[in-house]
């Protein structure tokens, strides 16, 4: 049962168990009291103080059981919810991995995107490891999974005019989200290597788009694709910068 002694003398301590004693005091445990080890352990499970294992014990009944095993079954039921969002989590993060090595890297493209609800944090962000803090800060607000994290799915809003970096973001298909990446065609420049690069991309995406009749509508997002929780290595980051476009006014 790989439970420690001083648990078991707490419990006998406790009138929870009743050991007999060998003719040497060696402590002898009975079917009874294995049987009611097996309940504190599920209690355990449950969240149960030792008081309420012991009030449940003592006056356990029909009623008392099937009400106990019917939370034991929705604390399962739960952790097996738990579980599969994990291992949903996991695959997604497998395969954008994977997906890596199919991007087009150090060029510019245009392509269409649907529109992507998100949670937003507006912070100054002076530094990489600011990002982190305050993605952090954005999942507590909002009660996120940090599981979440990890799926092409968050990054920092930059200002397109002073290139500051304002915001983080998180995208999500939750009802509450409180911004919106529009609908719509979309500047990508994927690079590999150091954040540093990215303010020197956002002028040249502006030029890029200055000689083919575009401009960026409202922001830069910079999405960290694989960084400091990855690899060690910063040669092997990768990060994308997207910006909604528009046409140049006349």
């Amino acid at each position: 049962y790989n439970i420690q002694t001083d648990s078991l003398r707490y419990y006998e301590e406790m009138n929870l168990i009743h050991p007999l004693r060998s003719s040497s005091n060696y402590r002898l445990y009975t079917i009874n009291d294995i049987y009611v080890l097996n309940i504190i352990r599920d209690c355990l499970k449950l969240g149960y103080s030792t008081n309420q294992i012991k009030e449940y014990l003592n006056n356990r009944s029909m009623n008392q059981t099937i009400s106990f095993l019917k939370e034991e079954k929705d604390v399962i039921e739960q952790k097996i919810i738990e579980l599969q969002n994990s291992l949903k989590s996991i695959e997604n993060r497998l395969n954008s991995l994977n997906q890596i090595h199919q991007l087009s890297f150090n060029t510019f493209e245009i392509k269409e995107f649907d529109s992507r609800t998100c949670f937003r944090l507006k912070r100054n962000i002076d530094q990489d490891a600011s990002v982190d803090y305050y993605l952090t800060e954005l999942m507590k607000k909002n009660h996120l999974d940090v599981s979440i994290l990890g799926d092409f799915n968050s990054g920092s809003i930059i200002d397109k005019d002073t290139y500051q970096y304002d915001s983080v973001f998180i995208l999500s298909n939750r009802k509450d989200c409180d911004f919106l990446l529009k609908k719509g065609s979309y500047c990508i420049y994927t690079y590999k290597g150091n954040y540093v690069r990215s303010n020197e991309i956002f002028i040249h995406m502006k030029q890029w788009l200055k000689e083919r009749g575009f401009e960026v509508e409202d922001f830069f997002y910079e999405f960290l694709l694989v960084d400091i929780h990855e690899t060690m290595n910063p040669d092997e980051y990768v990060t994308q910068i997207q910006a909604k476009i528009k046409s140049l006014a006349i």
